[in-house]
């Protein structure tokens, strides 16, 4: 049962909760809950997702030992990488069109923050 509570352990932590993960993983909301509660184990390719959605190792999941431990990530960084991967998740649904606009201010955002830290 460790992938069980590590897979729990992980999700609280990050404030992920199972529909999410659910659907980064393209499963029902009641498989990741089976994975948490009844000792159902993913596939090999769904526990490498899972590994990388929570930027640990696989060999973490299943045992709760990283290979190097000073490579575990403070949780306002898991934070971060897991609104990394919303916004790529969200940006790839979008048009072209929308793409180009997106990019156009982002190139705004630059100029402004730099011509704020001009003295």
């Amino acid at each position: 049962m460790v992938f069980a509570q590590n897979l729990k352990y992980l999700r609280e932590i990050n404030h992920v909760t199972q529909e999410e993960l659910a659907s980064y993983l393209k499963v029902t909301r009641s498989t990741i809950a089976g994975y948490e509660t009844k000792g159902k184990q993913p596939d090999y390719d769904r526990l490498s997702k899972i590994a990388s959605y929570f930027h640990v190792s696989i060999d973490f999941l299943l045992n709760g030992m990283q290979e190097e431990p000073s490579k575990i990530l403070p949780d306002y960084i898991i934070v971060q990488k897991i609104n990394e991967h919303e916004f790529i998740t969200a940006y790839q649904k979008l048009s072209k069109t929308s793409k180009q606009r997106l990019w156009d201010y982002i190139k705004l955002l630059q100029l402004s923050e730099k011509q704020d830290s001009e003295p």
